[in-house]
């Protein structure tokens, strides 16, 4: 017995010294760790294309350090830094090993395209793949001056809230691009916004009218003819109007009826075509008051004012007016006119006008998508005429004198094509006595002022031979872009 407990203390022995042994090596730290990275930073994290960066870091026990990619091995550097120059987004990747493993982190530098790699970037990526610029429509790319930052919001300046529009509040910085595809018309047209960020990611948005970049309508969009500058790609040349506003002579009285004529102008001064609408309001306000009679009124409406229109019908029809006579410039889309900032829809015309069936009305329309009008209003039985520049899916255009290889019939007109054509058509009439016997002699009982308007949309467009009016003043209709609506009581032609 005394012998076995002599083996138990041997190994009782050695069992305490390999405790004290791993007690001593853990004491002294000596079990090996994966090294430790301190730092890994860029002092800047986004640069322009050509630009530099400067990565740094800090390391501790590490035996060898790397760097991927290009960088390559920095192992005598624990604490270093080192420029680069990518030419793409790159994320560089530190590596730092011992015998315990290894330890990584990242860092990414944005390289950021700049406005001329943004440009670029439309021109050889996005505009060929427009189905509309490959079948050699016309179009119209403009740029907005500078990039925009996080925050900025861009939203479709739509005239109805009930329509959807497009809506985008940017996280990044991005350069903003306007595709038009029906370039110089009186809205709801197809057109297109291409955002591209610095990093060279793109979106593209479709809308039907221009937008709104932190409420505020671009100025690019807004002039008539826009600045060289701005235009990136286009495959057709805008040519500034020759013609003038002028004062119409004093025409003989015709019409005896207590008549009222209403001339409005929707456009905001920030709205796209401001000028040529303004030109076209004063070319039927000028027209009209050298036309009425002593005891008519012509009434003009301007931007904000424009949405008084349905009030001045009451006015006037408060005052006793047999006729009135509705001329109106604005931006359009189907069954709707956009006045002074505001949404007026067909149907709101159709009731004032419904209100009051004594008074006889004459209705012309110089909008995108006009003759959806003639749809909504025809079959009143007090609306005696009713003329639109264009056919409800086409856009109404602005003063044009030269395109195709053609020139304009009528090169001295100012304002839009069908309002300038129509009144130059009116104008020939009245002018010549003979024409406007024919004319009280057609009209019967009717107001002269309906048979006028009526009769003068088709000389407008060279089809009143009676009158020896072969000639189509109404140059984008002879260009085959428009097809002016037209709707008499007596008779109906589109």
């Amino acid at each position: 017995m005394k012998r076995k407990l002599k083996n138990y203390s041997f190994y009782l022995i050695i069992f305490l010294f390999i405790l004290l042994c791993i007690a001593l090596f853990s004491c002294d730290g000596v079990t090996p760790t994966s090294p430790t990275i301190n730092s890994f930073t860029a002092n800047v994290t986004t640069i322009q294309e050509g630009e530099s960066a400067t990565l740094s870091w800090s390391v501790t026990d590490a035996t060898s350090l790397s760097i991927s990619p290009t960088v390559g091995d920095v192992s005598s550097t624990p604490t270093g830094s080192y420029t680069v120059t990518p030419t793409e987004t790159t994320t560089y990747t530190l590596t730092a090993t011992n015998s315990a493993g290894s330890s990584t982190d990242a860092v990414t530098i944005t390289v950021g395209t700049g406005m001329q790699a943004a440009i670029d970037l439309v021109l050889k990526d996005i505009l060929p793949e427009i189905p509309e610029v490959q079948s050699g429509d016309p179009y119209v790319c403009l740029k907005l001056d500078s990039s925009l930052s996080p925050g900025a919001v861009i939203e479709e300046d739509a005239p109805t809230t009930t329509k959807a529009s497009v809506k985008i509040t940017l996280d990044r910085e991005t350069y903003f691009f306007y595709l038009d595809l029906s370039p110089r018309t009186y809205y709801a047209h197809p057109v297109k916004y291409f955002l591209v960020e610095e990093n060279g990611e793109y979106q593209q948005f479709d809308a039907q009218w221009w937008p709104k970049i932190n409420n505020q309508i671009p100025e690019m969009i807004t002039e008539d003819i826009p600045e060289e500058e701005d235009v990136i790609a286009s495959n057709i040349t805008i040519q500034k109007p020759i013609g003038q506003v002028v004062e119409y002579p004093f025409f003989p009285i015709y019409s005896q009826y207590k008549e009222g004529f209403i001339v409005v102008q929707g456009l905001l001064s920030n709205e796209a075509l401001i000028s040529d609408a303004n030109a076209t309001y004063f070319n039927g306000l000028n027209f009209f008051n050298s036309y009425k009679n002593d005891l008519s009124r012509v009434e003009g409406l301007v931007q904000s004012d424009a949405t008084k229109v349905l009030d001045t019908i009451d006015s006037m029809a408060s005052e006793g007016r047999g006729v009135i006579t509705i001329y109106i410039i604005a931006h359009g889309d189907i069954d709707s006119i956009k006045l002074g900032g505001q949404p007026f829809t067909a149907n709101q015309f159709y009731n004032k006008m419904a209100e009051y069936p004594g008074i006889t009305f004459n209705f012309i329309l110089g909008s995108c998508h006009s003759g959806s009008f003639v749809n909504n209003l025809w079959n009143l039985d007090n609306v005696y005429v009713i003329t639109t520049a264009c056919a409800a899916d086409e856009g109404a255009a602005p003063d044009w004198d030269y395109a195709g290889g053609f020139s304009d019939a009528n090169p001295s007109d100012v304002g839009s094509e069908w309002t300038s054509s129509l009144i130059k058509a009116m104008e020939v009439i009245v002018s010549d006595p003979a024409k406007m016997d024919m004319i009280e002699s057609w009209a019967g009982d009717s107001p002269v002022t309906s048979e006028l308007i009526c009769r003068a949309s088709f000389g407008a467009l060279g089809y009143l031979s009676d009158f020896s009016m072969t000639t189509d003043y109404d140059f984008t209709h002879f260009l085959g872009n428009t097809s002016p609506n037209h709707f008499c009581i007596w008779e109906t032609v589109y």
